[in-house]
């Protein structure tokens, strides 16, 4: 009780200290998150402005712009689906945006030295099957993101296909060597989580920086359900397309 009491007096007076979080929280195996995770803190700190944003005395906000992004990502029609893909990377405190040029990628979502550059592929059939012109498409979007985008300039750029395809022509090979793969399904799955994630965390956020609890149990659900940039990115570089794909003449 003395080390709660101690811990509630130092958030009153310094309400900026990090580490002050890690004293928030019991330490066990699973709370990985609470450790010192500049980029996972970047996160949490653009999702309590996101919250702000949207306003805590009304649902109103908050529930349009779910509604926004689930149904957006329900869409097979891309300008629908990219809408939701970015408003659904802001919501989870990434740095996202899109554009409409050519040769540009569909979405793209930065935290920290992290990069994900996505080409939606969610008009797809299931059984059509993965072209060169696809592959090739999507393994220049790093390219174009250093050129175009200067946060992710000194970033570790991660190119990700997002598609309800089950195959790839021989011919794509090449230019699918360091893409990854989100089956279509998954995604949108994963999405949906992530948004009640945000929507359970909600309630009981006061304003951007004055609760160190708050920010200590958005990091572990960030964690545990891999919403982090981190742990997104080692989920998806361990599952590259040439590698999840059935590959076909």
């Amino acid at each position: 009780m003395k080390a709660q009491a101690y811990f509630s007096e130092a958030k009153k007076a310094a309400p900026g200290i990090r580490w002050l979080v890690q004293l928030a929280q019991p330490r066990d195996e699973d709370s990985s998150s609470l450790e010192e995770n500049p980029i996972l803190m970047e996160q949490i700190e653009r999702v309590e402005r996101v919250l702000a944003n949207l306003g805590m005395v009304h649902d109103g906000k908050f529930a349009k712009r779910e509604k926004e992004i689930l149904d957006g990502l329900q869409s097979n029609e891309k300008g629908s689906f990219e809408h939701a893909h970015k408003l659904l990377g802001e919501m989870l405190g990434f740095e996202a945006g899109n554009v409409e040029q050519d040769g540009s990628p569909d979405s793209w979502w930065i935290a920290g030295n992290i990069c994900f550059v996505f080409e939606d592929h969610a008009g797809a059939q299931e059984t059509s099957a993965l072209d060169v012109r696809k592959a090739r498409q999507v393994a220049t979007h790093p390219d174009w993101m250093r050129e175009h985008v200067e946060a992710s300039v000194q970033a570790e750029i991660l190119p990700v296909l997002i598609t309800p395809v089950k195959k790839f022509k021989e011919a794509a090979y090449p230019h699918l060597k360091k893409v990854a793969l989100w089956p279509l399904d998954e995604f949108r799955n994963w999405a949906t989580r992530a948004i009640a994630i945000i929507r359970g965390l909600r309630p009981t956020f006061v304003a951007p920086g004055e609760d160190l609890v708050w920010r200590a149990t958005a990091a572990t659900k960030f964690g545990q359900n891999q919403l982090d940039a981190s742990s997104l990115n080692t989920k998806l570089r361990s599952r590259l397309v040439v590698d999840s794909l059935d590959r076909i003449k």
